[in-house]
């Protein structure tokens, strides 16, 4: 058995079971449930796992997932910010991942 991928999210180590499953590679989650240890051990060791059964499938499997590397760790700095927007109705400042005023509740009009 051998580590194939893990990240702070299950739901990136959930898709890269489904590509190997969908390849037929055995497979199998460790510490799906783990994080709610969180604060009782180190951050990190309690991630969600994902394991091959079979040694030999490991090149392979890291072929496959390569894509959602590349796209997980892609993701942060290519990320466009925008700026945050500025209520035409209470005049609050809200950030720019919200299209909701969290003070009055109008919703952003985009174009």
């Amino acid at each position: 058995m051998k580590k194939v991928y893990t990240d702070e999210f299950i739901s990136w180590v959930s898709q890269a079971k489904q590509i190997l499953e969908a390849n037929d590679i055995a497979c199998f989650l460790k510490n799906e449930y783990l994080s709610v240890a969180g604060g009782e051990v180190p951050f990190f060791e309690n991630w969600p796992e994902l394991w091959i059964h079979d040694d030999g499938d490991y090149d392979q499997a890291q072929t496959l997932i390569q894509p959602l590397h590349d796209v997980r760790k892609a993701q942060p700095e290519d990320t466009p910010t925008l700026p945050d927007w500025i209520c035409v109705s209470c005049g609050e400042t809200n950030e720019a991942n919200f299209s909701l005023c969290w003070s009055c509740g109008l919703i952003l009009e985009t174009d």
